[in-house]
């Protein structure tokens, strides 16, 4: 795939979310990963809890023997145990980092370079969630940082929506800088995590988002398509392909959404992963295959690169 010097970067895949089901399915997990190791596009997958544990060191060794990088999403965890890492109320914020904890054994089994989650539910308690929040991710990157000394483990924020459909803490861009200003001082192995299908959401845009974050504080993105239609069946937070009738997103926004990177310095910064990453997160139809969306995802990526050029 064509890129120019100016925006070198890593590929990647949300893989439970470019093939629904299959983090919970041993065997489509392992086709799924074998799909992904044998296309030299990508050099990082994001993975999320295996069906079981014997799987790790599989899993490794095919990571391991396609040259991918791993990241760990800890978001389904959260969202499936209903768990609040944001909460005021103490005995629930616990219960969030002991899981948060398990999660970071597991990015770490995995050899993961991030793991990434999402905060909770916005309560209407801004300063105090935030505070809470951010009390949560000191104790998560404390941890982090103790389980894996020789390489660390970077601890991602993603933003989600404040108002459709997650209805996170964070949330608006001013708010998730705030997050990073009380986190990231005392741990540099913080970032956050901005992705393109959710600025709309936010009724944001790239240049919103991102002129408040030039300075070093986003380290990765993700890139994907959504709905804000509410009268559409995927209205929003739902990942459709790009082409999909009624979605936001598409060749031109991407085009936007790197050069506003590429202009906020993103593309000169190491991250995670060596280079600057980027993340597909798509979800393909029920009838559609997840190989041919993935390559939709190339297609649009490789227009917006080399449109105007």
């Amino acid at each position: 795939m064509h890129r120019s010097d100016a925006m070198a970067f890593k590929l990647g895949v949300v893989q439970f979310m470019a093939f629904p089901g299959s983090d919970q399915a041993p065997d489509k997990l392992l086709t799924a990963l074998h799909a992904l190791a044998q296309d030299a596009d990508f050099a990082l997958v994001e993975l999320t809890r295996l069906p079981n544990t014997t799987m790790r060191q599989q899993v490794r060794d095919l990571l391991e023997a396609a040259h991918l990088d791993c990241a760990f999403a800890a978001t389904p965890v959260i969202l499936r145990q209903r768990l609040n890492p944001s909460a005021t109320d103490a005995a629930l914020r616990r219960q969030a980092l002991a899981a948060l904890k398990d999660c970071v054994d597991e990015a770490v089994a995995l050899g993961a370079r991030a793991l990434v989650l999402m905060s909770g539910p916005f309560g209407g308690d801004e300063p105090n969630e935030l505070n809470a929040f951010a009390q949560t991710l000191r104790d998560l990157c404390a941890y982090a940082a103790d389980r894996s000394p020789d390489a660390p483990l970077w601890v991602l924020v993603e933003q989600f929506d404040r108002a459709v459909d997650k209805k996170a803490l964070i949330g608006p861009t001013a708010v998730a800088r705030e997050l990073a200003t009380l986190v990231q001082a005392h741990y540099p192995h913080f970032g956050l995590l901005i992705d393109l299908s959710h600025l709309p959401l936010l009724g944001e845009t790239p240049e919103d988002c991102l002129s408040e974050l030039l300075d070093g504080l986003v380290r990765h993105v993700h890139i994907g398509n959504c709905v804000i239609d509410p009268a559409d069946p995927l209205y929003g937070d739902q990942h459709p392909p790009f082409g999909y009738p009624k979605g936001v997103n598409d060749v031109p926004q991407v085009k936007v959404f790197l050069e506003v990177l590429r202009y906020s310095g993103y593309f000169a910064q190491p991250g995670p992963f060596g280079l600057p990453s980027v993340s597909f997160e798509v979800k393909p139809l029920p009838h559609q295959d997840p190989t041919v969306v993935l390559a939709n995802a190339k297609r649009v990526l490789r227009c917006a690169l080399t449109a105007g050029m």
